[in-house]
């Protein structure tokens, strides 16, 4: 049951549209909007469309109601909301109200890590054990601020085995992922390059390049990828994507947006940020091309990581790109912690070169997570009601159910907290205008698996039903 998500992102430019009115100054300061049916009526979308876009609005402090009276804009004085910031008050706020959901009996879908279940009982300690074999003078000083070179040889190696040519020189290591994309962040803000991002998408990159006052403009994702017509058309940009088991969708870049995006990128003397965090999880047929052999590294930056494919505490991630461009991050990443832990890096060189062990790992946490998908796609179609669908992950660990157009996946939470069941809502993943949810069904065994959609449902069917009772009007909710 599959969907493309460009029509469910109407509330977006109607919300940009709205907020780019108020920094240009068309709308001032306590100016009193349309009402609801009268911008509905201007924008062509239904009334449920422009209220979401004006929650969104509201939970960046842009503009405030009044019973009675009508909706005013309030316009701050600082930067942090510019149009296009994907960053809406909500995925910034809901950390504590979701620890405080995940009461007793929960099944929760939430936990976007590798399956612990998998880790080979005591692989630390033999890692250790054997990083430090060689003795323990080497970490008692600071390592190399690229990262251990017997690490970043290691890491090249596993892509030349797949027929990638890739150098050490080509390669910084970094405390996981999220490290990488922030000292992408912090050059774009240097070189003051716009920047771009799929949506839906992983919510830390929003996250990064905010730290650093970078506004990110969204491009609507389909389940294949960015459309051609949507690339941007200016000179030097950042662009962010995800092309292998899109998170949260799980699915591929289909191979003539791959190619579309590449041809961009050259042409337009761009930057391609590759997040293939899930590339060793993928399994091996079907594995999509990688953006190190196009658009080429001197257009691209490739995310890598074992907090996915072995454990995310070890917080050992890597960027592949130019060795020009990998010089320049290690100037910046060495201002900030002058290197990584040592002996972390010792650990995961150990791993990637323990060929029985790691290889033995990658085969055994695919075909588990292939289990689980299949045990998902088939609860999902056994329970759930008509009017949702779901996207169909190539593996990994993770998929998007897309609830009817209108909905709130907040409110839906709030609802299937009474249920026994949790997930992960759109509004925390940059998703499309909150009526959709992101699943993690790696975690869970097969009768929690089931049980959990199973509560799900059930939970979907009561907020359905009292969406249809509603005679206010307002369709997502009190939040």
């Amino acid at each position: 049951m599959k969907n493309d998500s460009g029509q469910q992102l109407r509330y977006i430019h109607v919300r940009d549209d709205i907020k780019k009115s108020i920094f240009d100054g068309t709308l001032k300061d306590g100016d009193r909007l349309p009402a609801v049916i009268d911008l509905a009526r201007e924008k062509g979308v239904t009334a449920a469309t422009v209220r979401r876009a004006l929650q969104d609005l509201a939970g960046e402090g842009l503009v405030h109601s009044h019973v009675g009276r009508g909706t005013f804009v309030s316009r701050p004085d600082d930067k942090k909301n510019l149009p296009g910031n994907l960053l809406p008050k909500t995925s910034r706020d809901m950390s504590a109200f979701m620890a405080a959901s995940h009461k007793e009996g929960t099944i929760a879908f939430t936990r976007g890590i590798g399956a612990p279940g998998t880790i080979e009982p005591g692989i630390l300690t033999r890692l250790t054990e054997q990083t430090l074999s060689g003795g323990e003078s080497i970490f008692h000083d600071y390592a190399d601020s690229r990262g251990l070179p017997g690490l970043r040889q290691a890491i090249a190696e596993l892509y030349q085995e797949q027929g990638i040519p890739v150098s050490s020189e080509s390669i910084l290591v970094t405390s996981g992922s999220q490290q990488a994309l922030s000292l992408l962040a912090r050059q774009a803000a240097e070189t003051e390059a716009p920047v771009y991002c799929e949506t839906p998408c992983y919510a830390g990159v929003i996250n990064a390049f905010s730290a650093f006052s970078r506004t990110v403009f969204g491009i609507a994702r389909s389940d294949s990828g960015i459309p051609e017509h949507s690339l941007p058309a200016g000179q030097g940009s950042f662009l962010y994507v995800c092309p292998i088991l899109h998170n949260p969708t799980g699915t591929n870049m289909s191979e003539d947006r791959h190619k579309a995006i590449s041809d961009w990128a050259r042409k337009t003397n761009s930057l391609v940020i590759s997040d293939e965090v899930y590339r060793d999880i993928h399994p091996e047929s079907g594995l999509p091309l990688s953006c190190i052999i196009t658009p080429g590294l001197e257009h691209a930056a490739v995310l890598g990581s074992l907090s996915k494919s072995f454990i995310s505490g070890l917080r050992v991630g890597w960027v592949i790109s130019s060795p020009e461009r990998i010089r320049e991050l290690t100037a910046i990443k060495k201002a900030m912690d002058l290197g990584c832990p040592p002996l972390m890096q010792g650990i995961a060189e150990a791993f990637l070169r323990d060929n029985d062990g790691f290889r033995a790992h990658r085969t055994r946490i695919r075909l588990h997570y292939l289990s689980r998908r299949d045990c998902t796609l088939a609860a999902l179609k056994k329970w759930m009601p008509g009017g949702v669908s779901w996207t169909e992950p190539a593996g990994g660990f993770q998929l998007q159910v897309r609830l009817p157009q209108g909905s709130s996946s907040i409110a839906l939470f709030m609802v299937a907290s009474d249920y026994g069941v949790s997930f992960l809502p759109g509004d925390t993943l940059e998703l499309d205008g909150g009526s959709s949810l992101r699943l993690c069904y790696g975690s869970l065994d097969p009768v929690d698996i089931n049980e959990g959609i199973r509560r799900l449902s059930r939970a979907i069917e009561a907020y359905m039903n009292k969406q249809k009772n509603d005679t206010s009007g307002i369709i997502y909710g009190d939040i």
